[in-house]
């Protein structure tokens, strides 16, 4: 089989030789997003993988129909980069990976909330100009007194929630659906309560039209003064002006994302700072705020995974074959 693999990056390729050595089938990787642009490279392939930040619209479907491909393996776990009603219009079969290391994600998730309530941003910044004093970044909190509000007890979600319960905190889950494995460590509860209660709050949602902009000024309304908020799921959960309101007025005691609405613009890419999007510049000024290049998923055990799950998931469904990851209507 010939499999087109769209936006690889270079960490990926040992993972791909070392699959083709072990399958048989032969991966042709192009460093390009699949697009309307780039369609046509998938035309003599039997089927394409890709990971992206950016849409693959409409029109890509219908040109990919008339290819004779059946199918797009998305190496991530966000599908909202796909068109679900055009893929299935055209009977094109889709694939995410849900699972290639939810742990990773979880714990960059904890590694920035310990930099929050170290106040380790300060503290840099302060020592860089010679400040040793203790009082530069302030006192600290301990993580076994905080309640911490975990949106989506997905598998990220859960993961996370794991993590905490160990260390002694107080996880309060928010999730339509409930899995009663999760009751040792997490405590289910409405979101409006578990918005008056969380010290921390931590996003684990897809973006779909129930999340998108769920965080917005009502959201604000609810939450305790001096919440800390984390965002490692999708920008476009949160409204980044609220953010920004609620930094600035301390209602937000400081937050942590890897992801923003507009990250596409700049993530990923180097760049002066000068040219940073106005709201990005603005939020890398506070002391509280941290943002990260959408790296919480990036370790060799997650590159492994997408990759190698992914080109599997391809493979079994062109073959007309069934995999868990497979996305349905």
């Amino acid at each position: 089989m010939k499999i087109l693999m769209y936006n690889t990056v270079s960490d990926e390729m040992p993972y791909v030789e070392k699959w083709t050595e072990k399958t048989g089938h032969e991966v042709v990787t192009i460093d390009q997003p699949l697009n309307e642009t780039t369609v046509d490279r998938a035309k003599v392939f039997d089927a394409i993988t890709t990971q992206q930040t950016t849409a693959i619209n409409a029109p890509v479907y219908a040109q990919l129909a008339q290819f004779n491909i059946k199918q797009i393996a998305i190496r991530q776990v966000g599908y909202d980069v796909l068109d679900l009603p055009e893929a299935f219009a055209h009977n094109i079969r889709l694939s995410n990976v849900a699972a290639y290391s939810p742990r990773a994600i979880a714990e960059y998730t904890l590694t920035q909330l310990f930099n929050l309530i170290r106040h380790n941003k300060k503290f840099d910044r302060a020592m860089n100009k010679g400040d040793y004093t203790w009082a530069a970044g302030g006192q600290a909190r301990e993580i076994h007194d905080l309640t911490v509000a975990v949106i989506g007890v997905g598998r990220i979600g859960t993961a996370l929630a794991e993590m905490l319960h160990a260390m002694g905190a107080t996880v309060l889950g928010v999730d339509p659906i409930y899995r009663a494995q999760n009751e040792p460590f997490v405590t289910y509860t409405t979101l409006d309560d578990a918005l008056s209660r969380a010290d921390v709050i931590s996003f684990h949602t897809p973006l779909n039209d129930e999340t998108r902009y769920m965080a917005d000024e009502n959201f604000f309304d609810k939450i305790q003064p001096g919440t800390i908020m984390l965002n490692f799921a999708r920008g476009e959960i949160v409204d980044m002006v609220e953010l920004e309101k609620a930094l600035e007025s301390k209602l937000l005691a400081g937050a942590a994302f890897d992801v923003t609405p507009n990250e596409n613009d700049f993530m990923n890419q180097k760049q002066d700072v000068t040219a940073l999007p106005a709201d990005v510049k603005r939020l890398i000024e506070y002391d509280n705020f941290l943002l990260s290049p959408h790296i919480a998923f990036y370790t060799n055990t997650a590159i492994k995974n997408m990759v190698e799950m992914a080109l599997n998931d391809a493979v079994t469904m062109v073959n007309g074959g069934v995999t868990e990851n497979e996305i349905l209507r």
